[in-house]
């Protein structure tokens, strides 16, 4: 293809790129708040592990929380992968970048459901 074709197409699948990757730690994000949601209400419900002062009300402040740091974390991801990618391209190692992020994306999701089933 000539130069200015192939520039626009790179451009392109780099933006489609990060999107994907974007959506994928939302989703990712979503579970591993629910997880600990769900870890934190298991530990109310029983005696023994609830702490003082506890309450399921009081979960209701840990998940808006928990929303502000697993906000901020999504905000810092997508403005980093953004530059690591356009990084990647430049040094031809896009496709191994998106496989590393894929990878660590993928590992978090499968500890939080395997942390869900116990």
């Amino acid at each position: 293809m000539p130069g200015p074709i192939r520039s626009i197409i790179d451009s392109l699948s780099l933006y489609f790129l990060w999107v994907i990757l974007a959506v994928l730690v939302t989703l990712t994000l979503f579970q591993v708040h629910g997880t600990l949601i769900s870890i934190a209400l298991a530990a109310i419900e029983n005696p023994s592990t609830r702490p003082p002062g506890w309450t399921t009300g009081s979960v209701y402040g840990f998940s808006r929380l928990l929303w502000l740091i697993l906000g901020i974390f999504w905000l810092g991801w997508v403005m980093y992968t953004l530059e690591y990618l356009r990084e990647g391209q430049q040094y031809q190692i896009l496709k191994q970048r998106v496989i590393r992020l894929l990878c660590i994306l993928g590992v978090i999701y499968i500890v939080c459901i395997i942390l869900l089933f116990f």
